[in-house]
């Protein structure tokens, strides 16, 4: 009897001991993500709300003291404590709480402008300095303690890539100081950063080994913030154009591909990250065609092919990476195009379309057989065809077939082509069949 109540308190002592150590396990992590929200909801509720007293230049001292306390405690838990994960994310937040400064600066600087002045800005956006040399005053005081975190933060984030993606991330950041506020200006800047950065971070991580590290992973994504700022300042203050809208896709796009290329192959968010890849491509098309349509930049036969070829270059490069599900890309690419293009010589109706048609068909038939990719193949024939046919009707309408002349050229074509069959059939029926066996072997 004793025995068996001896056994059982035990097992009971053994359960509580594993529930306490699976608590205790899962107890930082919960530590940490409580910690992170809190400190993301107090920089977005003194952003959004401020500081009630002290006046703006007062407000923004307290923000930047919120960043530099950040790096600076994180710096020290890890020195003192001899843990990195509590460390390296309250350097992440503070790199990110550095776009909102660069903002924030940006903000002192443009309230001095005259295009400022006739502006109303709800009052919790409102930053306003009393002078332009007391704004530029701010901006180079607070480099004392950005600069620091930028490059702290970094060397902690990506170690042998920090130097690069340091000055780069100083560089888009610098963006958000300059007092532009004219969507389309602001949507070109962001596409050049966006571009910049791309190239920047590519460069930087095929020879590092940290940029497949979470951490390092970061540290490249961290770098299309400042484009966000600037884009989500102009959405949300100024006029929504759909031209922001548009590059808002590009960027996302940019970002997502990003973080795919730095997944594990074998990982199965890399697959859902590429699949939703698709979306900003489709609204980045989108976009596109009614910014050309709507501004008059281009003829109007062209604006619909220019969208669905931007949109299906970004799919198939979707497709050029993905671990899993190419070949879907691929097709869903060409088909975009193929609807694009097709509906446009429908929709329109003129020799012009039915050109394009024939000349975008061919190229992309020529650039299938290159890759060796039927799908592309298949819909650069289709495109080709089918503006032929197109070509072909409209020439018998205008020529009218019952016309000597079109009778005429109609019996010459088929006296060549019958020659042609019965002088060289052998060899072209040799030709298909090899044809045949070699496109076989290609991918979809």
């Amino acid at each position: 009897m004793s025995t068996d109540i001896k056994t059982w308190n035990t097992s009971v002592d053994t359960v509580d001991a594993q529930d306490s150590s699976e608590l205790m396990k899962k107890l930082p992590s919960l530590l940490r993500i409580l910690g992170t929200t809190a400190l993301l909801v107090a920089m977005y509720s003194f952003l959004v709300k401020g500081w009630q007293s002290g006046g703006d230049v007062f407000r923004y001292l307290l923000m930047l003291g919120h960043t530099g306390a950040m790096a600076a405690i994180g710096l020290a838990s890890g020195h003192w404590l001899k843990e990195g994960k509590g460390a390296r994310l309250l350097l992440t937040l503070a790199l990110v709480s550095v776009a909102a400064n660069f903002a924030i600066l940006g903000a002192f600087i443009y309230s001095r402008s005259a295009a400022a002045l006739a502006l109303n800005y709800p009052g919790y956006v409102a930053w306003k300095a009393d002078s332009l040399s007391t704004a530029l005053l701010i901006t180079v005081a607070a480099m004392v303690v950005l600069l620091p975190v930028v490059l702290l933060g970094f060397r902690v984030l990506s170690r042998s890539m920090s130097s690069k993606l340091a000055a780069l991330y100083l560089i888009s950041n610098a963006a958000l100081l300059i007092p532009l506020r004219d969507p389309h200006l602001v949507g070109y800047l962001v596409v050049a950063l966006s571009l910049l950065v791309l190239m920047v971070s590519r460069n930087a991580s095929r020879q590092n080994i940290s940029a497949k590290t979470s951490e390092g992973m970061m540290a490249l994504v961290l770098q299309y913030l400042p484009m966000a700022v600037l884009l989500g300042r102009s959405i949300w203050l100024y006029s929504p154009e759909l031209f922001l809208l548009t590059v808002l896709a590009l960027t996302v796009f940019f970002a997502l591909r990003q973080i795919s290329i730095r997944l594990d192959n074998s990982a199965e968010i890399r697959s859902l990250v590429e699949g939703l890849s698709v979306l900003p491509a489709l609204g980045f098309g989108a976009g596109l065609g009614a910014t050309l349509a709507e501004n008059g930049y281009l003829t109007t036969e062209l604006v619909l092919p220019i969208a669905a070829f931007a949109t299906a270059s970004l799919i198939y490069e979707t497709s050029q990476r993905a671990r899993q599900g190419a070949a879907l890309y691929r097709t869903l690419s060409v088909a975009v195009l193929c609807v694009g293009v097709l509906s446009n010589m429908l929709i329109l109706d003129g020799v012009l379309t039915a050109v394009m048609s024939t000349v975008i068909g061919i190229a992309v038939a020529v650039f299938g057989y290159m890759k060796q990719q039927r799908t592309v193949f298949g819909g650069g024939m289709v495109m080709t065809s089918i503006g032929l046919i197109y070509q072909l009707y409209y020439a018998i309408q205008v020529f009218h077939l019952g016309s000597w002349a079109s009778l005429a050229l109609l019996g010459m074509a088929a006296i060549v082509v019958a020659s042609t069959v019965e002088s060289h059939g052998y060899r072209i029926k040799l030709m298909l069949t090899a044809w045949k066996a070699k496109h076989g072997e290609w991918d979809y």
